[in-house]
C-alpha cells in the first residue's frame, strides 16, 4: 500500500471564493459576448473586449496576492500571458510612438493608435482558454454559428435589393469581406475535419451561406486572401494514400469539385457582377487596380522623403495632395477615388508611408513571430481537436496577410479586432507549454 505524501506536499482541495466566483461568471460572459458581437457589432466587440480585459487584470491581481500570501495551491489552470511575440510588439509600438512624435499631426496620429489596443484581444482569450480549456469548443461554434447568422443576414438585405452587395451588418464590403476570410477558414477547417461526423455536417451546412455572402461582397481581396486560406487548409490532404478518400484522392474527387461548383453556381446567380470581379484580379486595367497602382507609385515617393519613420498615422489624402496634382489623362472617376481616400488599399504601403522602413520591419517581424507562435502551439497540443483550431487560426492569419496586399485591413478597427481574436484561440496552449505550481504552505 502507498504511503501518504508528506503533509507539507499535500494538496487540499481548492474551495470557491465569492470574489473570483463571480469574476469567472463575468468573464464567461464577456468572453461568449466577445466571440458573438466580433462579427456583427464592433461596439459590441469592443465593449466585450474591456470587460474581459478587466476580468484578466483582476484575476490576475487575485493570483499574485495568493502567490504573495503563499496560498498557491497545484492547479490545473495556466495563469501565463506570454505569446511568444512580446518583442516585437514592443518594438512595432515602439516605432508606432516614435512616427507619431516626429509627424506633422501627432495628436491625429496618436488617436489613431487606439487601434493597436485591440491586440488585448489575443491575450485575454489566450488567458481566459488556457484557464477554462473546457470553454474551447462551445466558444468555437459561438463564433462559427453568429457569423452564420450575419451572412444570412447579409444574403437577405442583397436578395431583397435592400442592397448592391453583401456587406451584412458592417460599414463597408471591404471590411464585411475581410471578416469572411477569417471565419470562413474556421468553417472550412471544421468541415474537413471536425472530431465528430455530426460536427462536419453542421460546419458544411454553415459554410454555404458564408461562402455566398463572401462571393456577394465582390471584394477581390477577399476572393485572393480566402484562396490562399484554403490553400494552407488542404495542404495536409496532399498526400501519396491509396486509400480511397483519404490524402489526394480526398483532395481531387471531393473537396476540389465541391469548391468549384460553389463558384459556378455563384457566377451563374449573378452573372456580370461575380464573374466581373473575377476577372478584374488579373485585369491591370480596371477601374479599381489602376487607383491602387498610382497610390502606390505615390507611397513610394513619399516614403522617400520620409525614409524611417513615415509621416505618423494620420489621413493621408492631404499628404498625397502635397505630392501630387490631379492627371487629366486619367478618368475623374479614378482621379477622385486616388485623392479622396485617406489610406493606400495596402497594408504594407500603408504601414511604410505611416511608420517608415522601420514600422514596416517591425510589422513584417511581428507577424512573422504570430505566425511561428501559432506554430509551436501546435507542437504543444497533442489534442487533435484543438490543433484543427489553431490550424484554422494560421490560415486565417495568412488570409488576413495575402487580402491585406489590396487593402487597408490593419486600419479597419472591425478587422484587426476579429483578427486577435481567433489568434487567442489559437494560443490556448501556452507558448512553453503546460505548468502547475505547487502549494508552499
Amino acid at each position: 500500500m502507498a504511503a501518504a505524501p508528506p503533509a507539507s506536499l499535500r494538496v487540499e482541495p481548492q474551495r470557491a471564493r465569492p470574489v473570483t466566483s463571480v469574476l469567472d461568471k463575468v468573464e464567461t460572459f464577456a468572453l461568449f459576448a466577445f466571440a458573438a458581437s466580433v462579427s456583427l457589432s464592433i461596439a459590441g466587440a469592443h465593449i466585450s473586449l474591456g470587460l474581459l480585459t478587466l476580468c484578466m487584470a483582476a484575476q490576475s491581481a487575485w493570483r499574485m496576492a495568493q502567490r504573495a500570501e503563499g496560498k498557491t495551491q497545484l492547479v490545473t489552470e495556466n495563469w501565463q500571458l506570454k505569446t511568444g511575440f512580446e518583442w516585437p510588439l514592443l518594438a512595432f509600438v515602439t516605432v508606432a510612438l516614435i512616427s507619431t512624435a516626429l509627424s506633422e499631426l501627432p495628436l491625429a496620429s496618436l488617436r489613431n493608435l487606439r487601434h493597436l489596443l485591440t491586440i488585448l484581444g489575443a491575450y485575454t482569450v489566450a488567458f481566459s482558454l488556457r484557464r477554462r480549456p473546457e470553454w474551447r469548443k462551445p466558444l468555437l461554434w459561438t463564433f462559427i454559428g453568429v457569423a452564420t447568422i450575419a451572412a444570412i443576414w447579409g444574403l437577405a438585405e442583397y436578395a431583397l435589393g435592400l442592397s448592391r452587395k453583401v456587406q451584412s451588418t458592417q460599414g463597408t464590403t471591404m471590411t464585411w469581406g475581410a471578416l469572411c476570410v477569417m471565419f470562413l477558414s474556421f468553417t472550412l477547417q471544421m468541415a474537413l475535419a471536425a472530431p465528430s461526423r455530426r460536427e462536419r455536417w453542421l460546419a458544411r451546412l454553415q459554410f454555404l451561406p458564408q461562402i455566398f455572402a463572401m462571393f456577394f461582397s465582390l471584394v477581390r481581396g477577399a476572393y485572393v486572401g480566402f484562396a490562399s486560406s484554403i490553400i494552407y487548409l488542404l495542404k495536409p490532404y496532399w498526400s501519396n494514400s491509396k486509400e480511397p478518400f483519404s490524402g489526394r484522392r480526398l483532395l481531387l474527387q471531393r473537396i476540389f469539385p465541391v469548391l468549384l461548383l460553389l463558384v459556378i453556381i455563384t457566377t451563374l446567380i449573378s452573372p456580370q457582377t461575380v464573374q466581373q470581379r473575377f476577372a478584374a484580379i488579373f485585369d491591370l486595367k480596371a477601374g479599381s487596380t489602376q487607383v491602387r497602382l498610382i497610390q502606390w507609385k505615390h507611397a513610394l515617393a513619399i516614403a522617400a522623403d520620409h525614409p524611417f519613420f513615415g509621416v505618423g498615422w494620420r489621413d493621408l489624402q492631404a499628404v498625397l495632395r502635397q505630392y501630387a496634382a490631379p492627371d487629366p489623362n486619367i478618368s475623374e472617376s479614378i482621379t477622385k477615388d486616388v485623392f479622396s481616400i485617406g489610406h493606400f488599399h495596402s497594408n504594407y504601403f500603408t504601414i511604410l508611408v505611416c511608420f517608415g522602413a522601420a514600422g514596416l520591419l517591425a510589422f513584417a517581424w511581428l507577424m512573422i513571430a504570430v505566425w511561428r507562435a501559432l506554430g509551436v502551439a501546435i507542437k504543444n497540443t497533442p489534442d487533435e481537436s484543438n490543433r484543427l483550431i489553431i490550424l484554422a487560426g494560421r490560415a486565417a492569419l495568412l488570409g488576413f496577410l495575402v487580402a491585406g496586399l489590396f487593402d487597408w485591413t490593419f486600419g479597419d478597427a472591425e478587422v484587426v479586432t476579429m483578427l486577435w481574436f481567433v489568434i487567442g484561440m489559437g494560443l490556448a496552449t501556452p507558448v512553453g507549454g503546460q505548468t502547475t505550481e505547487m502549494r508552499t504552505s
